[in-house]
């Protein structure tokens, strides 16, 4: 934690050149990009709106924050949001965002941070000035900011909900963003959920690029705004939500609205800008007479395979040039995009065609990126002649294609794709063809994802932009002619009411039927929108009780990097698929945080509304096809020829040995042959020299080749480092030495006021965490708890064992006297509101903080007083009566669920969760230090 006697550097309004210079090659911000800086400063809040057109570095915000946030923290600008949360409807951009996040800004910054690195001063100064928002005992020092990324399928731990007072860039999809706006994140746990909510929903601004595309999330989220206004006032920002876009998507004069003027570029600063906005993109229109708009389209696959050889043709003139001369395709369908690049393939080397999808798995993005690092950035790739892409590339991602091939699409949509080509000006000759249809008269039917109104329309704007005197697509004819605004795709749009909110934050319940939160996520209710995933595993034994085993050890738990992003009708279709002998094939579901196998989860039910957003379907490899060049489809998508799908493979510190698929089963089992699980883990223990090396052994055992029983499986891992953070387990445990109760609560008592403190937060808040967080632990006391630490019944009570390993701490556990599903959190509540003279006047709020410090009891607990104290297990040095009487009175009677309801609407839904997630983030990095 960087002390208060430290002494900050100095940093300067002025100097946001230098440091907007330092981190883009050497580029002065433009005007438009200070001027965003000036408000912020000058306000202290964000305008709620910016207009640029496309190449005119909307990713800049990242830029702005950072630097708002160094000025705040040396006192020279207000108290901003710490956090800003890029959110857009791209999953490749999502991640080129939170990639340039960490690689390109974060590491230049670690690197100013040492001594003779060569880096920029004003880089080290504002690193210095961001880390001290940082309230850690870390022996090294902390990152600057943290970089949160939360895409796609699974919920990943890329969000720095334990660092909630540091600066920090989040990149998110508008369903990840929203459903935790809403209290429901998807894929999160239920104990995940609030600290989600409050980390992304307070004291952060939400910038929703081309907001235009998702309208809906716009008003839920400006609605969340306002509404936290009604909340008290912790002393913190509440949300800001600010929409980019070239073309915005509501008409409110009173919001206050920054941006580009393309009759005002006249400062040195925008003479990079102005080339980009009157840059040569001639506009060429391909009619077809067979266009229908329908996925795979052989006249359109056909039409824009010829534009593409013939710009090849004409770029093969500049074949020695050092310049990428890289041709871009951007269609509607995945489908249309696999089989251009199918009919390329035939004449260009594998290498000179790549296809670009959202749907494309983390890991084979990850290997293209390897491989032509430069692809996708302004730079290129001579390597590389075609990138053949769907919607993903219509949205921020800096490729600066030589020309472009599209076809027919909305007219905003159509204004993202030419921003992809000769998007820096540089080029003189640079054309865009669109394929369209022969004549208007054959947009007549909606084509999914879009509709025939918005076809229609955009087939006008493009006539008229072809009947000017120059043909020309740039961002200044976009601006002298904009593109048709899409029709809305619902009538009305929903707004989030209070008693909404209220219900919404019930985290921990199990509802009749969890809420649809399409109605205030997604524009269209029509249109399958929703996602979850697939996942590949080639190491998985037939036994299913084993390969559950596996997916249930964190080491071999779900990743994101393994997941094919699918819609849910391709997950119904793998769930209904057989073989060819009638057979379906196991798949195991993962959904929460759990794994379950997929009939036994929902009881042979496989019918479509058991699927939710965020579901992943786990399968053997090779048991059912559902991919074509890599990317998930439905089942008439499929190729004639099936793929052959490679699963992930693990870190090279992680080594699974699966009886049935070891290769070498003499090496690798053979000394393990009639040998009890428990046998085999003390051998393979007294064999293990190296401190660092971890034996995972299955509780399982086969039949081997001789008819003697094996293990089925058992992993190595040299380096243990695994990570049960946020779990209930880690409460338990701390690979130190023995942690006293006393001093445990009292340090996160203290780390508690520290975070207040660097928070802002108003006095009296800060009072009731500093008493919640004193007390939140008051139920380890309970002498079942303290056996099962191992601790001496005639010494001070322990917070944590110390000394143990995860899998030890697991079955001490199992094997104490605690019944399944006891919280001490909520036995901690119980002791506190026994004793009164603990607390002060929020009492209830801080009973409210202790009771839920790990996201349970929000807003009843499971278990009623009698399953909480069992006669002869009461905490020592209390009265078993009367704390029966309160358990009765708190959990039986319903005075718990009554003050939830009342704390939720006294303080507001998001300040409660936020001040939960300040006292857990103080628990969680005490406990990470090891206390």
């Amino acid at each position: 934690m960087t002390s208060s006697a430290t002494t900050l550097p100095s940093i300067a309004r002025d100097e946001f050149n230098d440091f907007f210079a330092a981190l883009n090659g050497g580029y002065a911000p433009f005007s438009w990009q200070e001027e965003v800086l000036d408000h912020i400063c000058e306000h202290g809040v964000w305008p709620e709106r910016i207009n640029a057109p496309t190449g005119s570095g909307k990713s800049s915000v990242v830029d702005i924050h950072l630097f708002a946030n160094a000025l705040a923290a040396v006192g020279a600008a207000p108290r901003v949001p710490r956090r800003l949360c890029v959110t857009v409807g791209r999953r490749a951009l999502v991640d080129s965002q939170a990639d340039r996040a960490r690689e390109e800004i974060l590491d230049r910054m670690e690197k100013a941070l040492a001594d003779g690195s060569g880096e920029p001063d004003i880089l080290r100064r504002v690193a210095e000035a961001l880390q001290s928002f940082q309230t850690r005992n870390d022996e090294q020092r902390s990152a600057p900011f943290e970089v949160g990324h939360i895409r796609g399928e699974l919920s990943n731990r890329n969000l720095p909900v334990t660092d909630i007072s540091a600066c920090a860039i989040i990149a998110a999809t508008p369903d990840m963003y929203g459903s935790r706006a809403l209290f429901r994140g998807y894929g999160s746990t239920k104990a995940a959920r609030p600290r989600e909510t409050a980390l992304l929903a307070m004291d952060t601004v939400m910038v929703l690029d081309e907001a235009h595309m998702n309208r809906q999330l716009l008003h839920t989220t400006q609605r969340i705004a306002e509404l936290q206004k009604r909340e008290v006032n912790l002393g913190v920002p509440t949300l800001q939500v600010v929409e980019t876009t070239a073309t915005p998507s509501t008409e409110d004069s009173g919001s206050t609205t920054l941006g580009v003027d393309i009759e005002a570029l006249d400062s040195p600063n925008d003479k990079e800008l102005h080339k980009r906005v009157y840059s040569h993109k001639e506009l060429a229109l391909r009619p077809i007479d067979k266009w229908d708009g329908k996925p795979g389209n052989r006249a359109v696959v056909d039409a824009a395979v010829g534009a593409i050889k013939k710009f090849l043709a004409h770029r093969e003139v500049g074949k020695g040039s050092e310049v990428a001369h890289t041709v871009g395709c951007i269609v509607n369908h995945v489908r249309t995009a696999i089989s251009i690049k199918e009919e390329l393939a035939k004449d260009l080397a594998k290498d000179e065609v790549q296809l670009l999808v959202g749907r494309m798995r983390p890991y084979d993005l990850e290997n293209l990126q390897e491989d032509h690092p430069d692809l996708f950035t302004t730079e290129g790739d001579k390597s590389v002649k075609v990138v053949v892409a769907t919607q993903t590339l219509e949205v921020g991602i800096d490729v600066d294609f030589a020309d472009l091939v599209t076809e027919l699409a909305p007219a905003s949509s159509l204004a993202q794709r030419f921003g992809r080509v000769n998007r820096l000006g540089h080029r003189t000759d640079s054309k865009v063809v669109v394929i369209e249809p022969a004549s208007g008269d054959l947009v007549k039917k909606d084509a999914p994802p879009y509709k025939a109104v918005d076809l229609s329309n955009a087939y006008g704007w493009l006539e008229a932009l072809n009947g000017a005197e120059n043909p020309s697509v740039n961002p200044a004819a976009m601006v002298k002619n904009p593109p048709v605004q899409s029709s809305p795709e619902r009538l009305l749009y929903q707004r989030p009411e209070w008693p909404d909110l209220l219900e919404f934050s019930r985290t921990d319940e199990n509802p009749y039927d969890d809420p649809d939160l399409d109605l205030w996520l997604h524009d269209s209710l029509d249109a399958e929108t929703a996602m979850g995933g697939v996942i590949v595993r080639d190491n998985l034994p037939s036994n299913t009780s084993a390969a559950m085993e596996i997916l249930k050890t964190s080491y071999f738990a779900p990743s994101d990097e393994e997941t094919f992003p699918a819609n849910m009708k391709i997950l119904q279709e793998i769930l209904d698929y057989q073989d060819e002998h009638g057979v379906k094939p196991r798949k195991f579901l993962y959904r929460q945080g759990e794994i379950s196998l997929w009939q036994d989860a929902d009881h042979g039910d496989e019918s479509n509304h058991l699927l939710a957003p965020g579901d992943v379907l786990i399968l053997d490899t090779g048991s059912i096809p559902f991919t074509n060049q890599g990317i998930a489809v439905t089942q008439r998508e499929l190729p004639s020829k099936k793929d052959e799908l490679e699963a992930v493979p693990f870190p090279e510190e992680i080594k699974l040995y699966v009886y049935e698929k070891c290769a070498d089963r003499e090496k690798d089992f053979g000394e393990y042959l009639g040998l009890s699980p428990e046998e085999v883990a003390e051998l393979l223990d007294t064999q293990s020299t190296d401190g660092k090396k971890k034996m995972i052994v299955s509780e399982l055992t086969t039949e081997a080749e001789d008819g003697q029983e094996v293990i089925a499986w058992y992993a190595k891992v040299t380096d243990d480092k695994e990570s049960v953070e946020g779990s209930d387990i880690a409460q338990e445990l701390v690979l130190a030495g023995p942690v006293l109760l006393d001093d445990h609560q009292n340090d996160v008592a203290e780390r508690t006021r520290q975070l207040a403190e660097n928070l802002g937060l108003a006095p009296e808040f800060s009072e009731a965490l500093e008493l919640a967080a004193k007390y939140h632990d008051e139920g380890k006391r309970d002498l079942r708890f303290q056996q099962m630490l191992g601790a001496d019944p005639d010494a001070d009570a322990l917070a944590k064992s110390g000394h143990r390993s995860v899998a030890e701490a697991y079955r001490a556990r199992s094997r104490s006297a605690l019944p399944r599903g006891w919280r001490h959190e909520q036995l901690s509540a119980l002791m506190v509101a026994a004793s009164p003279e603990k607390v002060g006047a929020h009492r209830d709020l801080v009973l409210r903080i202790i009771g839920c410090s790990h996201g349970h009891g929000r807003f009843s607990f499971a278990h009623d007083a009698g399953f909480l104290l069992e006669e002869g297990y009461q905490p020592e040095g209390t009265d078993y009566e009367a704390l029966k009487e309160q358990a009765t009175r708190l959990f039986n009677v319903g005075y718990w669920d009554n003050l939830m309801e009342q704390t939720s609407r006294t303080y507001g839904p998001y300040a409660t969760a936020y001040l939960e997630a300040v006292e857990r983030a103080a628990d969680a990095q005490i406990s990470r230090e090891g206390h």
